[in-house]
C-alpha cells in the first residue's frame, strides 16, 4: 500500500485513527453484504492513506485459510435450501443460506483485518500499546490494572525479537538432533511440538529475570503519555460508520 503524504504523523493519526476504529467496529457488526463490502473498501482506502504495507504471503494465507474455513463451516452448519451438486457430509447438505452467511463472515473478517493493518501502520510497536492504554484509561477508576497491563504488553513487544530468535535457535538444534529433514505432516508437527516447550521455558526464565531486575530498580507502572487528540469531524465520522452498520443490522 502507498505511503502517506506530507501530512505530519500526529495530524494523520488524529484524522485516521477514529475513522479506522469506526470502520473496524462497522466491519465486525455488519449483517449485510452492502455494509460489509463498504467497510472492506473504506478500510482499504484508509489503510493505504495511513501507509500500511501490502500484506505478505503469511498474512494472505491466513486470510484465505480463515475465509475458507468459515465458508465451509457455514455452508454445512446452516439450514436452508440445499445445493444439489455438493456432497452431503455427516448427514448435512450444503445450503445456499450457509454459503451466504459464510461469504458475509469472510467479508467481515477481511474488513476488520484491513482496518487493523491501518491501525498498525498508525501505531507501530509500543505506540499501539500506548494508544490502547489511553482508550481504556477510564477503566482504571474501576480497579482495572491498565498501567500494569500497558507495562507488561510493552515489555512483551520489546522482547518479541529475542523470543523469535530463541525459537529459531531451538528449532535449528532440534533439526540437527533429528539428523534429517522432517518427512510428512506428522513429523513436522512432532518437530514443532518439540520446540514449543523449550521455547516456553526460555521465555519464562527471561521474564523472571526481567521482573527481578525491574523490582530491584524500583520500576513502577506509569500511565501512557498523551497522544494526538482526535479531531471532532473524524470522531463523528467514525461513530457514524459504526452506528450505520449497527442500525442496518437492526433493520
Amino acid at each position: 500500500m502507498s505511503h502517506p503524504g506530507a501530512m505530519p504523523q500526529a495530524a494523520l493519526e488524529a484524522w485516521l485513527a477514529p475513522l479506522l476504529l469506526g470502520t473496524l467496529a462497522g466491519a465486525l457488526a455488519a449483517a449485510r453484504f452492502e455494509t460489509a463490502l463498504g467497510c472492506v473498501l473504506l478500510a482499504a482506502l484508509l489503510a493505504a492513506r495511513a501507509g500500511a504495507r501490502r500484506p505478505g504471503r503469511p498474512a494472505v494465507m491466513l486470510f484465505v485459510t480463515g475465509a475458507g474455513l468459515s465458508l465451509a463451516l457455514n455452508l454445512y452448519l446452516n439450514d436452508g435450501r440445499a445445493i444439489g451438486f455438493l456432497p452431503v457430509l455427516f448427514g448435512r447438505p450444503a445450503t445456499w443460506d450457509g454459503l451466504a452467511y459464510g461469504a458475509l463472515l469472510s467479508l467481515r473478517v477481511i474488513g476488520a483485518g484491513v482496518a487493523l493493518m491501518g491501525l498498525g501502520a498508525l501505531w507501530p510497536g509500543e505506540r499501539g500499546v500506548d494508544a490502547i492504554a489511553r482508550m481504556v484509561r477510564p477503566l482504571a477508576r474501576l480497579g482495572v490494572p491498565v498501567s500494569e497491563a500497558r507495562l507488561i504488553a510493552g515489555l512483551a513487544w520489546r522482547f518479541r525479537p529475542a523470543v523469535e530468535a530463541e525459537g529459531t535457535r531451538i528449532a535449528a538444534l532440534q533439526s540437527l538432533r533429528a539428523g534429517r529433514p522432517p518427512r510428512g505432516a506428522g513429523e513436522r508437527l512432532a518437530r514443532a511440538q518439540a520446540c514449543v516447550v523449550p521455547t516456553l521455558i526460555a521465555s519464562l526464565e527471561r521474564a523472571e529475570r526481567v521482573s527481578l531486575a525491574l523490582e530491584a530498580r524500583h520500576v513502577r507502572a506509569r500511565e501512557a503519555p498523551p497522544g494526538p487528540r482526535a479531531v471532532w469531524p473524524a470522531r463523528i465520522a467514525g461513530l457514524a460508520i459504526a452506528a450505520a452498520s449497527l442500525a442496518w443490522r437492526a433493520g
